[in-house]
């Protein structure tokens, strides 16, 4: 009987994201009878509900936070000893997936040489322009990143050395975000107004510009409104307090009923600066929730059509959304209206079409799949 072929998941990320829901949305698609997977994690608690086998990944307090320089390095040669030393106990490992980016899933690319897996690459934002991961990016075997993150491609590769046009490079592909049809969000309710917001407390995710907003409003005119919010840990950015204390508003920290909350809504504002692709924007669309967000250019500012399919205000004007959210807590109708119009867009973003290219390429046989080799040809 042949064996199971065997992909390893690395996710150093210590908290849960967009990037990690991603992934797991990406795996529900998985055939566990003719797969194995094995999951080296910071975050044990975000794969708790997954079938797959899952391994801590442990990391000393000096190291959690290094980003850069020699501490980066040493970070990463610690993570990959893990690695080699899973592998003693877990057996061959046939595909690796990097589920963030290349600064985030160094370690892959270190045990890469001696472990000879598949590497396949997802990126979900920016990527710096350092050398070193240029070179990551031109030696893994498929790369899969979202259209944002296009042009910090263009610049590391441009830093390795390389030609920066990423239409010489056969082995990546641009990938949109999906949701699957079995955790497809239960719909919204239409009865009165009631505000969501749901994102990480690190400051470019905007919260502020929601709470000044809301304290613009008088207790009388303030939407009920609903946050639920995830402490990242082991992270050098800013972040914003929460809870706080202000009348009508409600704090969750990682709900587990988070669907259930969301349902309970039915307008969902975002705050981010320039989010990448905004899944939990794409998640309320599906509930046939009435979208605020900022004019930005961001993926969904150039998808969505203000007065058609979402609400719009300037990109960090608290004094436009809290006038918005005063002008649509009165207009339930509308909220439905442009929540219906957001709900069909929402079906066209299912993990089976969006991720499809991605789960051939975790599927294939190693040499199906492009090798570092067959990249020569796109060197400066």
């Amino acid at each position: 009987m042949k064996p199971l072929k065997h992909i390893l998941i690395l996710d150093p990320v210590a908290f849960a994201g967009g990037s990690k829901i991603s992934t797991q949305h990406l795996f529900s698609l998985l055939d566990l009878t003719q797969v194995r997977v094995s999951v080296l994690t910071s975050d044990l608690q975000s794969w708790k509900e997954t079938p797959f086998h899952l391994h801590p990944l442990c990391m000393p307090k000096p190291l959690e936070k290094a980003e850069q320089g020699v501490l980066f390095f040493i970070r990463h040669f610690f993570i990959a000893a893990q690695l080699l030393w899973l592998r003693l106990f877990i057996g061959r490992i046939d595909t690796a997936l990097g589920g963030s980016g290349p600064g985030v899933d160094f370690a892959l690319y270190l045990v890469k040489i001696f472990l000879n897996f598949q590497l396949i690459q997802m990126i979900h934002g920016p990527v710096a322009p350092s050398r070193t991961l240029g070179r990551c990016l031109s030696s893994s075997s498929k790369v899969f990143y979202l259209e944002s993150s296009k042009a910090s491609l263009s610049k590391a590769l441009k830093a390795a050395g390389l030609t920066s046009d990423i239409a010489r490079y056969t082995h990546f592909q641009s990938f949109r975000n999906g949701l699957p049809e079995k955790n497809w969000p239960t719909p919204c309710q239409y009865q009165y107004c009631v505000v969501f917001w749901a994102a990480s407390l690190l400051k470019w995710k905007g919260l502020d510009t929601l709470t000044h907003a809301l304290s613009r409003l008088r207790p009388s005119e303030r939407p009920e409104t609903h946050i639920s919010y995830i402490r990242p840990k082991q992270n050098n950015l800013p972040i914003s307090e929460a809870p706080q204390s202000l009348s009508k508003v409600f704090w969750y920290q990682e709900p587990s009923y988070f669907d259930a909350l969301r349902s309970h809504a039915n307008v969902f504002v975002s705050t981010s600066t320039l989010e990448p692709f905004g899944l939990s924007i794409l998640e309320a669309m599906a509930a046939g929730m009435c979208v605020i967000l900022p004019e930005d250019g961001a993926y969904w500012d150039t998808q969505l059509e203000a007065g058609v399919h979402c609400l719009k205000y300037p990109a960090g004007d608290e004094k436009a959304l809290a006038k918005t959210l005063l002008h649509i807590q009165k207009n339930i109708k509308e909220i439905k209206r442009l929540g219906k119009r957001a709900k069909q867009i929402a079906k066209e973003y299912r993990c089976e079409t969006c991720f499809s290219a991605v789960y051939e390429a975790l599927l294939l046989e190693p040499s199906k799949n492009q090798t570092p080799l067959e990249n020569k040809k796109v060197q400066g």
